[in-house]
């Protein structure tokens, strides 16, 4: 028998989304659309050199002769199939996935065989609606050359294939899904299962020794060697009570572990995952932190497990029974955070000489106290909604009454009162610029309290900012940066300030003169952007919202729209005038103005009558952004303001 030949080719697959579907409820409009779709895909096929040796109803497969043809095709075909869609019914509109892929491939007449095609149909099977995946040997021959970016979605086990495959997401939207948010998945499309039967059957072992040995054979290096994932502590309960003292005793610990070594990066989730092993190995970490939280009567159990994210073996775990008081949790909390960083050390893993033996998180003794911070922490900070910004800014001030030596209680009112006269006139602002004066005690009372408190100093620095004192805004950041630079709080928190500071720092020497625009405003700007990067990767999957607020506000600056979307559309806040502010411009300036209107208008909605008054009083005196003003207020009239 002769030897088959072999080449090496670049393939890309594609198929409908939802097809089955979608012929059900309409058949003769969908196969009409997948006509009119099926002329985009072969004229822009053909106009790249693509050669269509394979289709199966829906489902397409091309050859290419060169990487950067097919990537540059399939990027087109989105794009058109999008516009296609925009000029028929919701119903009618077809979505198309699509992976590329470059591998060895054998000749069959005029069909390809092999690995190349195989791995290629797996990667559209794990992308996104409208979206595009791309192998890592596509990726590394076609980054920098083609008109978008790329998500790093990390190495995949993709169904039937013997080695995993780092893949990544084409980062632009053509179409209801945002790749950004998209969760990669192993899966495979019915029509490609049918094109791939006979690899199916060949490759059903190997798949049982992919999923055995995920961990295997991962170096220091790449497995985050200094990284903790927190999961929430699970109560298993609905009241609300309860589960803001999970997710209190949970952030603490945070704080407890970030103050014991300046390198160790912890990673702390709102919500618990439903597979750790995946999350671990997606956000790079070494450990896991888990446990749960039971209430019963008078009496309270934590149990505490430190699992091996390799192995997942558990390194260490406790179980604490006390009495049920403020007190007690605080005790329980030196006592988890002593043994857990004494595990870390045993195993040589990440502390070594920086490890603070004796670290002790101080707290309150007053559980309503407790129970408000807990409230701020858990549940504003992800919404942001006035309503409770003035619950938690009440409970706070008595909180501090009730409790004058709890820190986090002092530096969270001065934050809250701060955010009170800068986030949201005139509807609800309780604070005048002379109001400050409260904020600024308090956070003086926390860095009292502990002169290393690092959130203090953050929040300290965002108050100079209202008065414009630069050089006491920068001082106070670098120094809470330098005390955290792996608190993605404190990273975050310092990111946006500064990045707001250097406002118009690109313009014109007329126009800084104007607006009084110094020297440093390009730098303070680039520290920010900095400190906002570093932030969203500590915070890998937006269980705050500074970092994005800060990334924004640069790519606010620097005319960067679409970066602007994909770091507000992980933080929705819909009730919030800067969020829907942020994208209905982004929307506009990227062209897309039916899809701006909505979010302009809730902005108009909420900055109440006279908005152009408001905003421009609420951006020119609070937030000092004159140079925005001028170019957006035009943007702003054309959707109706007044």
């Amino acid at each position: 028998m002769a030897e088959q030949e072999r080449k090496l080719a670049t393939i890309l697959a594609m198929d409908v989304v939802g097809y089955s579907s979608k012929m059900s409820k309409n058949e003769a409009a969908t196969v009409e659309q997948l006509r009119r779709c099926q002329g985009i895909i072969e004229a822009v096929s053909k106009d790249k050199g693509g050669r269509i040796f394979n289709t199966a109803g829906d489902a397409f497969m091309i050859e290419f002769p060169t990487t950067l043809g097919a990537v540059e095709t399939a990027i087109e075909i989105q794009e058109k199939v999008a516009s296609h869609n925009k000029g028929i019914s919701e119903d009618e509109r077809l979505e198309f996935r699509m992976g590329v892929n470059i591998g060895d491939v054998t000749i069959d007449g005029e069909n390809l065989l092999g690995d190349g095609v195989n791995i290629a149909a797996r990667l559209e099977g794990i992308a996104p609606p409208s979206g595009i995946c791309i192998s890592e040997a596509v990726h590394s021959t076609v980054k920098g050359k083609v008109k978008c970016a790329f998500i790093d979605k990390g190495v995949q086990n993709l169904k039937n294939i013997e080695e995993p495959v780092r893949v990544y997401y084409a980062d632009v939207r053509f179409g209801t899904v945002n790749p950004n948010k998209f969760k990669a998945a192993s899966g495979e499309s019915s029509k490609n299962k049918r094109m791939l039967i006979g690899a199916i059957v060949a490759s059903l072992v190997l798949m049982t020794y992919v999923l055995l040995n995920n961990f295997v054979g991962i170096d220091s290096e790449s497995s985050g060697t200094n990284k903790i994932v927190i999961v929430p502590l699970d109560t298993q309960t609905g009241d609300q009570a309860t589960i803001n003292l999970g997710i209190g005793v949970t952030q603490d610990l945070t704080a407890g572990l970030s103050a014991a070594a300046a390198k160790l990066n912890v990673l702390t989730l709102n919500e618990i995952p439903e597979d750790q092993r995946t999350l671990a190995k997606k956000v790079n970490a070494r450990y896991i932190l888990s446990g749960s939280l039971r209430r019963g009567g008078d009496t309270i159990r934590i149990s505490i497990s430190l699992v091996d994210a390799h192995s997942m073996s558990t390194v260490w775990s406790e179980k604490y029974d006390r009495a049920f008081s403020a007190a007690n949790i605080f005790a329980l909390q030196d006592e988890i955070v002593s043994g857990l960083i004494d595990s870390l050390v045993g195993n040589g893993a990440v502390l070594a000489q920086e490890v603070a033996k004796n670290v002790s998180i101080k707290g309150t003794t007053d559980l309503s106290a407790y129970e408000c911070v807990n409230f701020v922490r858990g549940q504003y900070f992800k919404i942001l909604s006035p309503d409770m910004h003035a619950s938690g800014l009440k409970c706070l001030r008595q909180a501090v009454i009730d409790d004058p030596d709890y820190k986090e209680a002092w530096h969270l009112l001065g934050h809250m009162v701060a955010w009170g006269y800068a986030l949201y006139a005139p509807h609800y602002q309780p604070i005048s610029k002379e109001g400050l004066s409260e904020a600024v005690e308090a956070v003086e009372t926390a860095i009292r309290l502990d002169k290393n408190f690092a959130r203090a100093y953050a929040t300290r620095a965002e108050l100079a900012h209202y008065t414009r004192s630069w050089t006491e805004m920068m001082r106070n950041a670098r120094k809470a940066y330098e005390l955290a630079p792996n608190d993605a709080y404190t990273v975050g928190h310092v990111s946006y300030p500064a990045a707001i500071s250097g406002s118009g720092c690109k313009s014109p020497p007329s126009i800084k003169e104007k607006y009084g625009i110094d020297d440093q405003a390009c730098e303070r700007l680039y520290w920010g952007l900095e400190r906002a990067q570093e932030a969203n990767k500590l915070d890998e999957i937006s269980t705050l919202s500074f970092d994005n607020y800060g990334l924004a506000e640069a790519y606010l600056n620097t005319g960067e729209w679409d970066k602007v979307l994909a770091a507000m559309e992980v933080v929705p806040s819909p009730d919030f005038h800067f969020w829907n502010t942020a994208m209905g411009l982004a929307h506009h300036y990227l062209g897309n103005t039916s899809e701006a209107r909505p979010y302009l208008e809730k902005a108009k909605e909420l900055y109440g009558p006279d908005e152009i008054k408001n905003f421009s009083w609420l951006w020119h005196d609070v937030w000092n952004r004159e140079v925005q003003l001028e170019t957006w207020l035009p943007v702003f009239r054309e959707y109706g303001w007044e």
